[in-house]
């Protein structure tokens, strides 16, 4: 039997290339089994995806319409984690009961390659005949075990993708309904509205019932048929009760019952309108310990419903029943209303700060470049003896205003920037003058004052600074607004002191005060006291959501006429040991080596340049990284070596990113000693390319002597 030659690391290649760019998971299967039969000769072959205890049919290559997609196979005996060969032919000393025996029992391949695809346990199989008399080696074998690997992860990615593309467009359909039912004030046009929309939504229902519970009697009546336009007729006693026939139940208990099969079922009574049917769902119409009715869909299937159908019929049921309660209580419609306006502007203003935080994040990016020269530049000067007293007082203050300028963009990028609660040992001080600068221009123009009293050495605590600084944010622009509307301005406190094990920190205002029904909701969702379009009333809601989250407590002190003070308790949290961090001894510059900057922006290039002169470094510079790439080679081809590599992140042509896996791939050595700049910190895309290479980096601007300590500790590791 003569063994086949191929190409493992180009069909590796192939395959990687299929599974970044196959539109779903027939399209990944059908081209990964064509590639891997044409690179092993074959013409036929069959790709299947684990069903359970089967194997459903999703790709066939070459068997001429004898096997087709969605057939399924026993998966009998198969668990496979590695490639083999099958034999078919009982000659060949192999057993014939193989299942895919079936499979290929109509083709002269008597040898099969079976390809498990593996991802946490076998998600699926390729089968390829191959020619007569042929094999694969053992080596090929184990290698071919990787692609099968590489497959499976893809499959499960693809489910993955398809199983979140369903819910999206169930929940798409989900948001379509509901605001159908919200818009709907006709008590039977919304019943109607409601049975149709569970026919639609859910896959294999075939009717609808929607009965509705009256209190007196306990018993339920049909108020809405998905299959007729009239409405039931409902005098007399009715046949289920609370607790009596599946739907009695399932308002009983408060829960979805599935019934695979309605003649099998005890519980089951007959409704008498001779519809036919053999599985059925019902669902009950709850608002909170309110009973209001049941919604129930049926099929002519067995076992029609699935989990996931019972989910989206109990969300359904929710909803309508909020829908009806909302439709028979029209003395509160227009209330209801208003949270509908209050929610859809909630959503605009969401969008407004979204767009607003990637217009900061652009401008920031674009300030940086000029602000890093800025400082670079009065830095250098600075340290020359070619300037009087005078000129250094002025070069001292252009400095400061930078310096200043820089840390605006900073604080505005730390409250635009979106990103999951990240606790860090922290400074409450620092916040609050960090949230006070942000401000500072407004509160000055509004003529109001700012008195701070903060404690001095208040001990530091693990918070969220970001999520602290809204909180802060918001209670200092609701003084704010409340001190203008009463008297034209005032004066806003902001107080911190250490009670126990606990951090205080309290905003006073010197506004009218609360009155008794804003104390009674302050913390309430929607609840807000402001005119129209100024306020969504979440503030206070989120404040008190985020001061929870850190195990703190949040709370408002009223004095009618004289103002309120909002108060925040945080616990005084020590950071676990290995993030205390080392003291480390001083080091010294490095000097005389060999530096290449990669920067696009002239003006940084010629500040680090500058500088790096100043230690006696060898610098050049490059524009881009396809520029620093050609200096790379130039200096392997006459033997002289770069020391260390400063990049910028963000460049045309190639990005730095870029540029590390190239140079990572060619020049390792040097990959290891590349120090990272960059101006866009905010971009989801560069936090994750720092995270992943664990590089120093230095965000612009950055200070002059934190360049040459980052430099130092590079090339003292080397």
């Amino acid at each position: 039997m003569r063994t086949l030659e191929i190409n493992i690391p180009t069909i590796r290649d192939e395959i990687l290339e299929i599974s970044r760019s196959a539109a779903g998971i027939h399209h990944l299967l059908e081209v990964s089994l064509d590639t891997l039969a044409e690179h092993l000769g074959a013409e036929v072959g069959v790709a299947y995806l684990v069903d359970g205890e089967m194997l459903r049919l999703e790709a066939v290559r070459g068997l001429n319409g004898q096997r087709r997609p969605g057939q399924h196979m026993d998966l009998g005996s198969l668990s496979e984690s590695r490639p083999r060969i099958v034999l078919l032919d009982k000659s060949a000393g192999e057993t014939t009961d193989h299942p895919l025996r079936e499979a290929f029992s109509t083709t002269p391949s008597d040898t099969i390659l079976s390809l498990p695809l593996i991802h946490r346990g076998p998600v699926g199989y390729l089968f390829v005949g191959l020619p007569t008399a042929t094999t694969i080696g053992e080596k090929d074998l184990a290698q071919l075990r990787n692609i099968g690997q590489i497959l499976g992860l893809a499959i499960e990615n693809a489910q993955l993708r398809e199983r979140l593309a369903h819910e999206g467009r169930q929940s798409q359909t989900i948001y379509d309904i509901s605001r159908a039912f919200v818009s709907t004030t006709s008590l039977d046009d919304l019943l109607n509205l409601i049975v149709h929309a569970a026919v639609e939504t859910i896959e294999r229902a075939d009717n609808c019932v929607l009965h509705l519970f009256d209190e007196e009697s306990g018993e339920l009546h049909p108020r809405a048929l998905s299959f007729a336009q009239v409405r039931p007729h409902v005098e007399g006693k009715s046949h289920l009760r609370i607790g009596r026939g599946v739907a009695g139940v399932a308002l009983q208990e408060g829960r979805v019952m599935n019934v695979p099969d309605v003649s099998r079922d005890r519980r089951f009574v007959p409704s008498g309108d001779g519809r036919p049917f053999i599985s059925m769902m019902a669902a009950p119409l709850r608002l909170g310990e309110r009973r209001i009715g049941t919604l129930t869909v049926d099929s002519q299937e067995v076992d029609a419903f699935s989990d996931s159908d019972s989910r989206l019929l109990m969300t359904l049921a929710t909803q309508a029943a909020a829908a009806i309660e909302n439709a028979r209580l029209v003395s509160d419609l227009q209330e209801s209303l208003e949270h509908l306006k209050e929610t859809h502007a909630q959503l605009v203003q969401s969008e407004k700060l979204s767009a607003l935080g990637q217009l900061i994040a652009g401008v920031a990016h674009e300030l940086n470049n000029p602000l890093t020269a800025i400082l670079g530049y009065t830095q250098l000067l600075q340290i020359s003896d070619r300037f009087d007293k005078e000129a250094q007082r002025d070069l001292q203050r252009v400095h400061a205003q930078a310096q200043q300028a820089a840390e605006i963009v900073e604080n505005l990028l730390t409250f635009a920037r979106q990103h999951k609660a990240e606790r860090q040992y922290a400074d409450v001080n620092e916040i609050i003058e960090r949230t006070l600068e942000l401000r500072s221009y407004q509160l000055h123009i509004d003529n109001i004052d700012v008195v701070t009293a903060l404690e001095e050495d208040l001990p530091h605590t693990m918070v969220d600074a970001s999520q602290i600084q809204q909180v802060l944010l918001n209670l200092v622009n609701n003084a704010q607004d409340v001190m203008i509307e009463h008297d034209g301005g005032g004066t806003l406190t902001i107080r911190s002191q250490t009670k126990g094990d606990r951090i205080r920190v309290s905003v006073t205002d010197t506004g009218p005060g609360l009155l008794p029904e804003a104390e009674k909701h302050l913390f309430e969702p929607f609840f807000t006291t402001k005119e129209v379009g100024k306020g969504t009333g979440l503030g206070l809601s989120i404040c008190f959501g985020i001061v929870e989250g850190h195990n703190g407590r949040i709370w408002a002190e009223n004095a009618p006429g004289e103002g309120a003070t909002f108060i925040i308790e945080l616990p005084i949290v020590a950071p676990k040991e290995e993030t205390r961090g080392e003291t480390e001894s001083p080091i010294a510059p490095a000097t005389k080596k060999r530096i290449l900057i990669v920067e696009d922006d002239e003006q940084v290039a010629s500040v680090l340049e500058r500088l790096l002169a100043q230690d006696d470094h060898d610098t050049l510079w490059a524009r881009d990284g396809i520029e620093a790439l050609e200096a790379l080679s130039r200096a392997r081809e006459r033997n002289e070596a770069f020391d260390l590599m400063i990049s910028d992140v963000k460049m045309p042509n190639m990005s730095g990113m870029r540029l590390y896996e190239q140079v990572a791939q060619q020049y390792p050595e040097l990959a290891k000693h590349m120090l990272l700049i960059t101006g866009d910190t905010m971009s989801s895309d560069t936090q994750a390319f720092l995270r992943r290479v664990g590089l120093p980096y230095l965000t612009k601007p950055f200070k002059m002597e934190e360049m040459r300590l980052t430099l130092a500790r590079i090339l003292r590791q080397s």
